[in-house]
């Protein structure tokens, strides 16, 4: 059974007015996910584009008595971009990096500067930092050790939600918006193309030879690299959420409506495993540089968002990585490089 339910929504000084469709709390999913920004609905059979703030109202700008300039440890600008998590607050308009070393690891320092309301996280092979933020429809880009974006763009941004970056620098963002996939060659701010899509895409992965993976509604696209076509794998899977894909082509992704994490060998339709995720409702996956470790950011059912790690491919529990409070909205982790280096 699902409920529907109107909300406005403010963004980027625009008002828009539209349903958003979300299903009803079952065991193991907390209620929070009725408000969550990537509130999905199997019967409609996707993301919808209008879709109400984290904290039910307008964009919040950034917290009084915060570093304006963002701020770095010794440790961190010394490991430069290694051996951390950046966990991304959709609220707070922040990047906190912590250390991946252990539990818990220490606060390293936090990026603030060209952020609204982030949506997603990437990590490219050298370090670099990515973010799509909703709130004022631009990517930015860090490099590791430093505050401040190298690289911003907002031409062909419309409302970008999923966010990935191939081996050799190329950019692709999922917009709600206009329901489109942009592709930025690297270092460019204009598109160099622009895939149209029948529904709204939020989830994007690239594997080993740059092709692009699309969650969508009930399904999961594959786009060669340049094709406008995509290939519907079909994946046995109730309602796909974040993935990710090894460098074998085993493509792990969340499985929002269990949940779990479901791993499909490369070229497979069914999961060779399912994880289920106990702790709460995951909201995105991260792969590491190593393969060795799958990180899922999990709406908590007790309240606030934690991190976990599963250790991978023979892992079948998830630990906790991070409690400590990264923000009001966390919504990315990304440790260490991904695939692509």
């Amino acid at each position: 059974m699902f409920s529907h339910f109107s909300s406005v929504r403010r963004l980027a000084g625009v008002s828009l007015l539209g349903a958003l469709v979300a299903g009803c709390s079952a065991a193991g999913t907390p209620a929070a996910y009725n408000a969550n920004p990537s509130a999905r609905s199997l019967a409609a059979g996707g993301v919808q584009a209008n879709r109400i703030l984290a904290s039910g109202r307008s964009r919040r700008e950034q917290p009084a008595g915060s570093n304006a300039h963002g701020w770095l440890s010794r440790e961190a600008k010394g490991h430069k971009g290694k051996n951390v998590i950046y966990w991304g607050s959709y609220d707070s308009n922040t990047i906190t990096i912590f250390s991946s070393k252990g539990v818990n690891g220490k606060q390293e320092g936090q990026i603030v500067t060209g952020l609204s309301n982030p949506e997603r996280l990437f990590v490219d092979k050298k370090h670099n930092v990515y973010a799509t933020n909703i709130g004022n429809n631009t990517i930015t880009a860090y490099k590791p050790g430093q505050t401040s974006p190298f690289l911003t763009v907002s031409n062909g941004v419309n409302s970008p939600t999923g966010l990935t970056v191939d081996a050799a620098g190329t950019v692709y963002c999922a917009n709600v918006g206009n329901n489109t996939i942009t592709e930025y060659p690297k270092g460019s701010t204009s598109p160099s193309l622009t895939v149209q899509l029948s529904g709204s895409p939020e989830y994007l992965a690239t594997d080993a030879h740059d092709n692009l993976y699309v969650a969508i509604g009930l399904d999961v696209l594959e786009f060669a690299p340049g094709s406008t076509t995509g290939t519907n794998l079909g994946l046995d899977i109730g309602s796909p959420g974040a993935l990710e894909v090894d460098r074998s082509g085993n493509i792990i992704v969340i499985d929002e409506s269990k949940p779990s994490i479901d791993v499909f060998p490369a070229g497979q339709t069914e999961p060779s495993k399912q994880i289920a995720v106990t702790r709460g409702f995951p909201f995105a996956i991260s792969l590491s540089k190593s393969e060795k470790q799958v990180y899922v950011s999990v709406e908590a059912n007790s309240g606030p968002f934690v991190i976990q790690a599963l250790a991978y491919p023979n892992g079948s529990t998830l630990t906790d990585k991070l409690t400590t409070a990264g923000g009001d909205w966390p919504i990315a982790v990304s440790p260490d490089a991904v695939l692509g280096s």
